[in-house]
Parts: structure tokens; C-alpha cells; sequence
């Protein structure tokens, strides 16, 4: 996954304007610098699997700031570049026959099943095998959509049972869920909309790995920051949350 730093800067009155995006060299990195009028905090990240740097910073930020805020993090992005790029790079799947798949961190083998003239395509499980009841023929991303949805499917019946269940025991109102692709981060809850993302990877990872994503989500509510209170909270319902994590990110690698 991403590693990331940030920079809070102080917040002042401000038109919402589209969003801008350029190039801008620190000594031997390009940094894809994105200003946006939503943001109160620069913040600068390296993406898998290529070392990518990106870069926000609010839109009244001057130049001269954004340009000192990258070039005083030109050694960490050197380091997190060499990190990144140094993981085991993720297999790219074709999804065809005999292939394996994850489903919450237990492998699967893929079989293809050509569907009847009448029959829907659809995915189903037996054993240790998937299989793809799709036409023949049918392309890579074909196979690749309908495995994708079969994960969403899935996904969102264990996030809906943990979300209930950490709803009850932290005394919360509903929160709505999406399930979306993500690069960088296994969840985001959005405190303006009370609303939280869930990257569909999470299908591939251990169910206690999901339980510690929706957990951590939940307690965002109540706590913004990463801190030492964020984390006390999350112990309270999830004592081995340390031993979760460190999991969910050697997934994360392979991911």
C-alpha cells in the first residue's frame, strides 16, 4: 500500500475551484502535484507498484511553500521510492483455468465452466475451486468483472455483519458502506458524509484483517487522527488490532 506524509496548514476562507494537476521536479523526482480547494494539510505519498509520487496541497497554498514542503521530504521520498519499489511486485492474473485466486486469505483455483444458452453468468464455489460460469471466448476482463462482483457480493455481507455489530457496541448511528477499487488505502471514512469506503481488495485478506479495516473506519467517527486516544479506542474492542494489521500489510504486498 501507500506510504504516505502530510503537513496540516492553517485554514482560511475559500471559493471551491476545479482541482489542477502538475509536474514539479525535486532534484531527481517527479512529483505529480495535485491543488485542490477541499484540503487543509500538503501532503505527499509513494504509490505501488512503481514508486509513483504524488502530491495535494490546498489551492491557496503558494508555490514557494509547496516546492519547501517537497524539497524538506526529498530524503524520505527517497527512501519510501527505494521501499516501494523494493516489495514483491503483485502477480497479474489472467483469470483462466487453473489459476489462483484469494478469498479472505484462502486460495482458490479457478475453473471455467461455459454457461447454457439460457443460463446467467455467474460465479459459484465447491471445495477449493472457483468457477467461472461464463460463454466461451469471453474475454479477460469479462473474467476478470464477474470474479470482481462475486468479491463485492461477498464483501459486503461481512462488512454489513461487522458494521452492525461494532454499530451496537459503540453506541453509533448506521453508517452507509461503499465497496470500490482502491490503490492505496483499505478504507476511508468521510466525516462530512458519515460515510465509509472499502477497497475491494479486502475480499483477498483473512476476515480478522476485514474486521480490523471496519473497526478502524468506525472509530474514525470519533477520533480523526492516528494517535495514541484513536488507537486506546480501537483496543478496547480489539485488543491483538497491532497483530491484525501487521497481517493485513504482508497482504498488502501481494496485493
Amino acid at each position: 500500500m501507500a506510504v504516505h506524509v502530510g503537513k496540516k496548514v492553517a485554514p482560511i476562507a475559500v471559493r471551491s475551484m476545479p482541482n489542477k494537476t502538475e509536474i514539479i521536479q525535486i532534484n531527481d523526482i517527479r512529483v505529480q502535484l495535485t491543488w485542490k480547494s477541499g484540503v487543509r494539510m500538503m501532503r505527499v505519498r509513494v504509490l505501488p507498484p512503481d514508486g509513483t509520487v504524488c502530491a495535494t496541497a490546498p489551492r491557496w497554498t503558494s508555490r514557494k511553500a509547496v516546492i519547501g514542503f517537497l524539497s524538506e521530504r526529498y530524503d524520505w521520498m527517497q527512501k519510501a521510492i527505494h521501499k516501494v519499489q523494493s516489495r514483491p511486485q503483485p502477480v497479474q492474473l489472467n483469470y483462466v483455468e487453473g489459476e489462483q485466486v484469494l478469498l479472505f486469505g484462502t486460495p482458490y483455483t479457478i475453473h471455467l465452466k461455459e454457461v447454457l444458452p439460457k443460463e446467467t453468468k455467474h460465479v459459484s464455489i465447491e471445495g477449493d475451486t472457483i468457477t467461472l460460469h461464463i460463454k466461451s471466448g469471453a474475454s479477460r476482463e469479462i473474467r476478470e468483472a464477474l470474479l470482481l462482483a462475486f468479491y463485492k457480493e461477498r464483501l459486503s455481507m461481512v462488512v454489513s455483519v461487522y458494521m452492525k455489530d461494532y454499530q451496537s457496541r459503540l453506541q453509533c448511528p448506521e453508517i452507509p458502506f461503499r465497496i470500490l477499487r482502491r490503490k492505496s488505502v483499505w478504507g476511508t471514512f468521510n466525516p462530512r458524509k458519515r460515510s465509509i469506503v472499502y477497497n475491494i481488495n479486502l475480499a483477498q485478506v483473512p476476515l480478522e484483517c476485514v474486521q480490523y479495516v471496519v473497526l478502524h473506519e468506525m472509530t474514525h467517527q470519533y477520533i480523526s487522527a492516528h494517535n495514541a486516544d484513536f488507537y486506546r479506542k480501537m483496543a478496547v474492542f480489539m485488543p491483538d488490532w497491532k497483530e491484525r494489521r501487521t497481517l493485513l500489510k504482508q497482504f498488502g504486498q501481494k496485493l
